[in-house]
């Protein structure tokens, strides 16, 4: 009798245990810092799936907001922001949902060899943008070229590029939510059978 309960409290564990990176992977957060030199100038952040600036988007699809502190902005015009690794699936990537303005595929000039990369017409500035881009997973790694901003910063003039660097991943809270719950029923059931 008791080596059946132990063999189901490891049965449960492993199911647990293989079950949890699915839930994981499925819904990651990908940071950047955007920096001048060694000034950081910003963030850019690239959600998958569920709300974007107050609009729904698709499992396949990622929310990007890029947000400029002291005094930069994000420039839109000419190349603003480039994408590798999982984006454009079968070529289909599109830029919708803008907060400001409005970008397109285009050229990558300073932005770097990215996969995809989108620019803008006119000279245009924000604080904060944010955008929807279709055909895109964050669970299996989107890497993020330099961002065109405008900044008293820049030496080579009144724009440039800032580089990106990889801040953190992060996992969704509602997921570690789920997660969380999910290891305290099980907890509970695991105590019950081996009290009775």
């Amino acid at each position: 009798m008791h080596n059946n309960k132990i063999r189901l409290l490891i049965l449960v564990i492993g199911a647990t245990l293989a079950i949890a990176p699915a839930t994981w992977a499925t819904s990651v957060t990908i940071a950047e810092s955007l920096s001048i030199g060694t000034t950081q100038v910003g963030t850019l952040t690239i959600t998958q799936n569920g709300m974007c600036n107050g609009t729904s988007i698709s499992s396949t699809s990622v929310c990007v907001h890029i947000e400029t502190t002291g005094g930069s902005t994000v420039r839109l015009g000419g190349p603003v922001v480039g994408f590798s690794g999982n984006v454009n699936v079968n070529g289909t990537s599109m830029a919708s949902a803008f907060s400001v303005g409005s970008l397109s595929l285009g050229a990558c000039g300073g932005i770097g060899k990215q996969d995809v990369c989108l620019d803008a017409n006119g000279n245009l500035t924000a604080s904060s943008l944010f955008f929807v881009l279709s055909n895109a997973d964050t669970s299996t790694g989107i890497t993020v070229g330099n961002v065109h901003v405008a900044s008293s910063l820049c030496s080579s003039g009144p724009t440039c590029f800032a580089a990106t660097t990889p801040s953190t991943v992060v996992p969704e809270p509602s997921t570690l939510s789920l997660m969380g719950a999910g290891l305290l029923g099980l907890g509970v059931f695991v105590r019950r059978r081996l009290l009775s």
